[in-house]
Order: structure tokens, then sequence, then C-alpha cells
């Protein structure tokens, strides 16, 4: 005989173990049907956030990461990505970054000019602060002024909170802002601080889980700046990315890109390479750091093969200048008015009639601290000073 139940005033039949399987075989087979590929359905390609010389990279619904030794200008890349995706085609991205840019074929599946959300957890608010002027000095933007396509969060000092730790709390700031902002592309400058060391291995499990979720459902790219170890070797190539949380990245990126930094007699440049990809390798690309924005310091793809013009620089070497200005030293006084410095220095020794480069030239030299400002002579007179050792990349 069936046990029976009273519910409400209705007498119905328990389930029995034969009812009970039936309802698990039927769960079952719910929920494979959603991860089962057909053959008779049309994927679509995936669509990109960014190009190279034509070849696209950093795919929408995934994440990526930049990798390198420290003070190996990964932030310097960062900016460089973020300028080409909100600069997009404008004369200065062109200018300055030749063959990075945005798809065609992703601009009209967005429907709107793409946004960026940029965090930082690692640098000084000064320098995060130079990050995003630098951002709206390649595309062209008043660096004073705020824009909505492009939000900075800055990470680095949590305040003390008892019932959370600093690195639980960044990452819930994070999420918050992606919920706020809506972008199409983030960047954590400094995704180790998110942990509470580098080998916390179930937080970087979880973590980065959630991150691939969260791609995927908004359909964005979140990208992570992560050290390497240090080098083994002498090319930069094979140094891993650090601790747990680098192994695991490594797992899930579909793109990895390592920053390398040279320094020769001739100056100082750096390498872009493409370590890892599930597409189309892209070229590396190599760049220098210049002072035409003064104390910014603004990234210059250099030697681009597929840029069919050659970059000018919009003033003259660094170091003819200060030549030129050590000639003048010795042969007129100083205190110098602004017009004579122009006018002589770059006019008459520096060869250089135009006017426009003349005063571009004057920038960089007081920018450099080759030249200061003087209260001894009217009319903005300036003096000499002698240049930084090297600019703190």
């Amino acid at each position: 005989m069936d046990e029976l139940n009273i519910q409400s005033g209705n007498i119905q039949k328990l389930p029995d173990a034969e009812d009970i399987e039936a309802q698990r075989r039927r769960e079952r087979e719910e929920e494979l049907k959603l991860y089962w590929l057909d053959p008779r359905e049309d994927y679509p390609e995936p669509y990109y956030m960014l190009e190279y010389n034509g070849v696209p990279f950093s795919t929408i619904g995934g994440i990526q990461a930049i990798g390198g030794q420290r003070k190996n200008g990964k932030t310097f890349v960062l900016a460089q990505l973020m300028a080409a995706i909100l600069g997009n085609g404008n004369e200065r991205t062109q200018r300055y970054l030749p063959g990075l840019r945005v798809p065609e074929r992703t601009i009209k599946y967005l429907g709107h000019e793409p946004r960026v959300l940029y965090i930082d957890t690692e640098m000084e608010k000064l320098n995060s602060a130079k990050v995003l002027r630098r951002v709206h000095w390649l595309c062209g933007w008043d660096m004073k002024m705020p824009n909505d396509r492009f939000n900075v969060q800055w990470l680095k000092n949590m305040p003390r909170d008892g019932q959370e730790a600093a690195h639980k709390r960044r990452w819930r700031l994070i999420q918050w802002a992606i919920e706020d902002v809506s972008p199409d592309i983030v960047f954590v400058d400094g995704i180790r601080d998110l942990l509470s060391s580098i080998n916390d291995e179930g937080t970087a499990i979880e973590i980065l889980s959630q991150m691939s979720t969260m791609a995927e459902e908004r359909q964005i790219c979140i990208w992570n700046a992560l050290h390497q170890n240090p080098r083994t070797g002498g090319d930069g190539e094979d140094g891993k990315m650090r601790g747990w949380i680098g192994t695991e990245l490594g797992n899930k990126v579909s793109d990895t890109f390592i920053s390398i930094k040279s320094k020769t007699a001739s100056g100082v440049t750096f390498t872009v390479k493409q370590q890892d990809a599930r597409g189309k390798d892209v070229d590396d690309w190599k760049f220098e750091v210049t002072d035409d924005a003064g104390a910014l310091g603004v990234p210059r793809i250099i030697g681009n093969p597929g840029d069919s013009k050659r970059v000018e620089p919009e003033h003259d070497d660094i170091n003819e200048i200060k030549r030129w200005i050590d000639e003048a030293n010795e042969l007129y006084n100083w205190p110098m008015t602004r017009a004579d410095v122009k006018k002589i220095v770059f006019g008459e020794i520096g060869k250089q009639k135009n006017t426009g480069r003349q005063q571009a030239d004057l920038v960089v030299a007081t920018n450099m601290r080759f030249l200061v400002e003087s209260t001894l002579k009217s009319g903005n007179g300036s003096y000499m000073l002698q240049p930084p050792d090297e600019m703190p990349f």
C-alpha cells in the first residue's frame, strides 16, 4: 500500500525511488544539453578589442596578461593599449602608435566608442595621475578634464579595516567599478595585490575564475599586469610570471605579452612580444619613451614595418639640444630671454629655422631642466642646469 501525505487537505502520493531516479535523469539530461556542441550550428568568430598591423588580439569575453621584469615598461605598454583604444585613428595615435588600433569590425559590434577602466594597485598617486594624463595627451584630450570614456581607480593604499583584508577590499571595489562604469576593457595594473600572497593558490584560482566568468558574461576584456620571476637567460623571454597567480593566469589567458627593456649607448628602448596566443601571432613592436609631453614620458613605437610613413619627432634630439645649450653657454652671457634662446640657441646654433620646432626644443630643454626660469632678466630669462641622470622608467 502506498504511503500517503496530507498537504492542504489534499492526499498526495509521495515519490518513490523510481520517481526520484526519473527526476534526476531529466535534470541531468537538461543540464548536459547546455554543453554539447552541435555541428549544425554556426559559431561566430570572436571579436577582438585591438589589432597590430592587421593582426587582432585581446579577445572580447576573455582575460589577457602583460608580464615583464621590474621597471621594464609594462605600464607604458598598458598606456599604449589604452590610448590606441580611446584615441583610435586620431592624428596623434597614428603618429605615436602606428599599426595599433581597434578593428573596424569591433567598432560596429560595440555600437559605441569604447570605454576603458584602468586600476592601479602598485604606484604612488602621482605616477597613476601621469598614466591618466599620458593617455589623455595621446588622445588629444585636455589633460586636466575628466572624460567619461576613461576612468582610473587608485587602490594602492587601503585604509585599515578590521573586518576585511586589503586585498579582498581591492577586488570588491574593482567589481563595483566594473558594474558602475560598464567598461569594454579593464586593465588591472598589479593583480598580485588582489591576493594575500603571491602563492595564495586558493584566492588565485577563485579570482581568475570570477574574472573569466565576468569577462564572458559582460563581453569585456580584462588585462592583468604581473612581474616575472628574475630571468635566467639574457633575452628576458624565459622568466615566468610570479607565483601561483602567475601559473594560473598563464593557464586562463587568451594572450600573454611581455615587455623587455634594452639599454645601449644610444638610449633606452622597450620591445613588446606576444609570448602566448590562441590565434595568429602578433608582430613584436619596439618603443621609446619621449619627452614630447614634458615629464609625462610618452611612448612612441619606432621601426614599425606596417607604417608607410617615417615617424618624425616633434622636437630635435635631446643630446643635440643639450649640445647647443652648452655651446651657447660658452659664447653668450646668461640669463637670456626666451625669445633670444629660441633665436640664438635653436635658430643660429641649432640651424632650426622653424619657429614651432624652436618652441618644441625650448619645452624639452625646460622639462629636462637644461634650462630653468630666471628672475634676473626681464622677458622670462633662463639659465642652464645639468640634466638628470635618467628618467625613472
